[in-house]
């Protein structure tokens, strides 16, 4: 018997071909329509988020939805797309005011004090950094409640609980960091020396490598203590002289231990902006020798902090110049103006130099004779 067709091969091959790519198609296009229903929705809510989140306000049901897209705005915060870091931002502020006015700080700072375990303190000692890095707002709500008392308490505390303390004094560099006025706050409760003694035992190794995260955490909060407009009273921060003198000498500068010497070089470049008096205390610590050799780094953070020190020092007298000068600040200014190629180090070098020949004809002439000009 004949067959009445004659099957091809060939063709049905090459209709299953086209059917997958049909099928393939047809996904793409499935695919760009979840994509741009997504996209408008999202949009609709960058324009209309205030609304939204005015219909949730004293919505159980809506705060818990909010809650369960945590995940979701945590994606949208870190995909550059700034429509969905708008609407991200906005909505997690709105759940961080939500805790906060359920009145559970206060409970958070109750869980700091001494019956209450270690677990208990990192989660509360969390929870209060969190909130206290917010607005000035909710920065006001954790200093009410007397967070600050049982911060330093916990800095003081002989248990060697280091991420703790570290927590602790990341949390209060984030209070202070609010405004000078929170600042001085801060200060006013000692929190300098906790902070110092903490610094002050991590110097050495084996300590030093081990507890170095709790050692960046402490010199980024000296370093908030230090700065600021208008800056803090020097006799506030006089007593950190002789720790950042020790932080300057850190060897090799580099990653976290080079943030740890950025710190304490910003701080420097802060404590010496003012007076002849306090020009002389740096002097008198005796840090002049390693900032005009930190000149000489590659790091582009730290050469600035330590070049707009030089540059207060030159609005010193002329002895406290003439120390500078005896340790070869000026061929490094001129080693950085000939192989320099870092704008912002070039122009505070350029800065600390016009500092310098502003003061009278012979400091002119002495730029002249170092090849300044």
């Amino acid at each position: 018997m004949k067959w009445l067709f004659k099957f091809d091969k060939d063709k049905w091959q090459k209709r299953q071909r086209q059917m997958q790519k049909n099928l393939r198609s047809m996904e793409s296009i499935r695919k760009i329509n979840r994509e741009l229903i997504l996209f408008f929705k999202r949009n609709h809510e960058f324009f209309h988020v205030e609304r939204c989140i005015e219909d949730a306000a004293g919505d159980p049901i809506a705060i818990q939805k909010m809650f369960d897209s945590i995940p979701v705005m945590a994606s949208d915060l870190m995909s550059g797309n700034e429509s969905f870091q708008f609407v991200a931002t906005a909505r997690l502020s709105f759940l961080l005011s939500t805790v906060i006015q359920s009145g559970v700080v206060p409970h958070f700072v109750r869980f700091l004090n001494e019956q209450y375990g270690l677990q208990h303190k990192l989660y509360s000692v969390r929870a209060l950094y969190a909130i206290g890095k917010g607005s000035l707002e909710q920065a006001v709500v954790v200093i009410k409640h007397g967070a600050i008392p049982m911060f330093i308490r916990l800095l003081c505390c002989s248990e060697e609980c280091y991420q703790l303390k570290e927590l602790v004094a990341a949390a209060l560099g984030s209070l202070a960091s609010q405004s000078p006025d929170f600042r001085d706050y801060v200060l006013q409760f000692g929190t300098l020396t906790p902070l110092l003694s903490l610094l002050d035992n991590h110097l050495e190794p084996p300590m030093l490598h081990e507890k170095i995260a709790l050692l960046r955490a402490c010199s980024n909060t000296l370093a908030i203590f230090c700065q600021g407009n208008p800056a803090p009273s020097f006799n506030q921060i006089r007593s950190a002289l002789p720790i950042l003198r020790r932080l300057i000498h850190l060897n090799p500068p580099v990653g976290v231990i080079g943030e740890v010497c950025e710190d304490a070089c910003l701080c420097l470049s802060y404590q010496s902006n003012g007076s002849a008096e306090q020009i002389q205390a740096l002097i008198d610590a005796d840090v002049c020798a390693r900032l005009v050799m930190l000149l000489g780094l590659s790091d582009g953070k730290i050469v600035e902090h330590v070049l707009r020190t030089v540059g207060n020092i030159f609005k010193g007298v002329d002895s406290q110049i003439q120390i500078l000068i005896n340790n070869g600040v000026f061929f490094r200014l001129n080693a950085i103006l000939m192989h320099g190629s870092n704008s912002s180090v070039l122009r505070k070098t350029c800065s600390a130099i016009s500092t310098l020949t502003a003061r009278d004809r012979n400091q002119i002439q002495v730029g002249i004779y170092y090849g300044f000009v």
